[in-house]
């Protein structure tokens, strides 16, 4: 969802949720937490006439004579209004992305974006005017009064003019594989069809593959151009420095862009040539692994028992979530690719996107992505509602991923020594990456007039020095194929900042991890984990950690 961030903080700040209360003796305790029982399948997209809810909120801004009392209630009304209007543009995602050519629900999803904004906007000057008369949430300090008016500037009507474009650039990004095509050998080719054609000489269909790439890197290349112009324009419009301060900002980054790069050092100085040492010994484990298959209803029935024993309570979300039809792995042909797990506010229930292949990574990621659900599931008034910090967020992920390694006996039968170490080299393998997507969005975001030519030049100098040349044949185009460095600027950078905190998890155990599902509204990596994960001594220490737990799983 391309304005995510600035959506969940307004919410969390128009409905001022408590923070949870801080775990207990049980790994997972849910206060007060109550979870929808309406299956996936029988869910509809209802909600409030958005226009209405903006002609009550212009009236209550005018309404200067109506009583206190009736124009507090009457704003209260409006706000939860305006959370139906945000659970219903997460299920509306969803839908979508199901069916990327499906105009009908692209434009839903757009009709509703749009209406957030607006409504928010009106929302946000309705309760700085309902502060300034009548002290109305004035005890929540300057803090918040700061939020709200950050919030305001995103929301302006040249702020959302550039971010209904942002959104047009996006969706043509993401409908780019099935309406691109090349011209070779006489006809023209889709991804699709190039892939399902099993006449083409292996010559001829690298030839034709290479040609699709080329001309995909072009288009996409060009309209990350475009976003790089419109993105600029609205750090502008914020008064920020660069897009990167703008959204670290947004994120609630407890460090900033330069402190990453800093750290990017660190990380390619004892990173890079870790996992080179373990890439070379774990050769022969991988190759292993790959040729293995892991039907879908094996690990579906194998995977609560596993979960519960690594995360005590974990196992009833997880029979939760199948109950109720609120995980999608269908290889669907117009799907969206790639995975993701989103909360769906209005039915009270997290959702788990993704696709099943049959191998180690569709395991691998239903793992990562059960720990998104597992965090909605257990904290959604820390987490969803309270504007994720996506540090913890994937955290959360990367750190049942690797409390799981205890588990893979169960999952992976006779391959779980070759998943665990596979495992570790993902970690590693999310170290690197999201450093390295980093740095190439905050070196192309500094050029001042970029081509495509000129990111594919950085993009192939960062895969040199990160090592992806050399074990993953990267020569600089691979960058127009990332769907967050277009739908989700500078994201990246919290999976490699995450797995270092993830590292820290794994030594710490479950109740470690039950601390940080806990985890009150607002709070950062380094306040959960109480250390600077981006500090080089930290770095240094995760990578001899990981080293040492890699030695004793292959000698175990």
């Amino acid at each position: 969802m391309k304005r995510v961030v600035s959506i969940l903080l307004a919410l969390c700040l128009l409905l001022c949720c408590a923070p949870v209360e801080a775990v207990g003796r049980a790994y997972l305790r849910q206060p007060g937490c109550v979870h929808g029982q309406t299956a996936f399948c029988h869910m509809a997209l209802a909600y409030p006439d958005p226009e209405e809810v903006l002609s009550e909120l212009d009236a209550l801004i005018q309404a200067e004579d109506r009583p206190e009392k009736e124009r507090i209630e009457a704003f209260e009304g409006l706000r939860q209004a305006y959370a139906q209007l945000v659970g219903a543009a997460s299920l509306a995602y969803v839908r979508y992305c199901q069916d990327v050519t499906n105009e009908e629900r692209a434009a839903e999803y757009g009709k509703l974006n749009g209406a957030l904004y607006a409504v928010q906007n009106r929302l946000i000057e309705a309760e700085q005017r309902l502060m300034d008369r009548y002290g109305y949430h004035r005890e929540r300090g300057e803090a918040y009064r700061q939020s709200l008016e950050l919030v305001r500037k995103q929301s302006g009507p040249s702020m959302q003019a550039l971010k209904a474009k942002e959104d047009e650039l996006c969706q043509a990004y993401e409908q780019l594989t099935d309406t691109l095509s090349v011209e070779f050998g006489g006809r023209k080719w889709t991804f699709d069809s190039l892939m399902a054609d099993e006449s083409l000489p292996l010559s001829d269909f690298l030839a034709a593959l290479e040609a699709y790439e080329k001309t995909r890197n072009q288009a996409a290349g060009q309209l990350f151009l475009e976003l790089m112009s419109l993105r600029k324009a609205m750090a502008k419009e914020l008064a920020f420095p660069s897009y990167a301060a703008c959204q670290y900002a947004a994120f609630g980054r407890a460090y900033s862009p330069e402190q990453a790069r800093e750290a990017a050092q660190t990380v390619k100085r004892v990173f890079v040539p870790l996992y080179a040492d373990l890439r070379t010994e774990l050769e022969n484990e991988a190759k292993y692994l790959a040729g293995a298959a892991f039907p879908e209803d094996e690990f579906l029935s194998k995977m609560g028992d596993a979960v519960e024993r690594a995360v005590p309570g974990a196992g009833a979300a997880w029979a939760y979530m199948l109950a109720y039809g609120l995980y999608d792995s269908a290889p669907a042909a117009h799907k969206l690719q790639g995975s993701f797990t989103t909360y769906l506010s209005g039915y009270r229930c997290p959702f788990l996107f993704t696709r099943w292949n049959e191998d180690a990574a569709s395991v691998f990621t239903v793992i990562h992505e059960f720990g998104h659900f597992l965090s909605y599931y257990v904290n959604p008034m820390g987490t969803y509602y309270g504007g994720e910090n996506l540090d913890l967020a994937e955290a959360d992920a990367q750190g049942l991923e690797l409390l799981m390694a205890a588990e893979y006996d169960a999952i992976f039968g006779r391959y779980a020594t070759a998943a665990r170490l596979c495992l570790l080299m993902n970690a590693l393998y999310a170290v690197l990456t999201g450093f390295m997507e980093d740095e190439f969005q905050q070196r192309a975001y500094a050029l001042k007039e970029p081509t495509v030519e000129q990111l594919n030049a950085l993009y192939g100098e960062l895969a040199r020095e990160y090592g992806f040349d050399r074990w993953f044949g990267y020569e600089g185009r691979e960058w127009t194929g990332i769907l967050h460095t277009f739908a989700f600027p500078f994201y990246y950078v919290s999976y490699g900042v995450s797995m270092l905190g993830a590292a820290a998890l794994m030594q710490g155990g479950r109740r470690a991890y039950g601390r940080l599902l806990h985890r009150k509204t607002g709070a950062s990596l380094q306040e959960v984990l109480k250390t600077d994960v981006l500090s080089e001594p930290y770095i240094v220490d995760a990578a001899a950690y990981l080293r040492r737990t890699a030695e004793a799983w292959m000698n175990k």
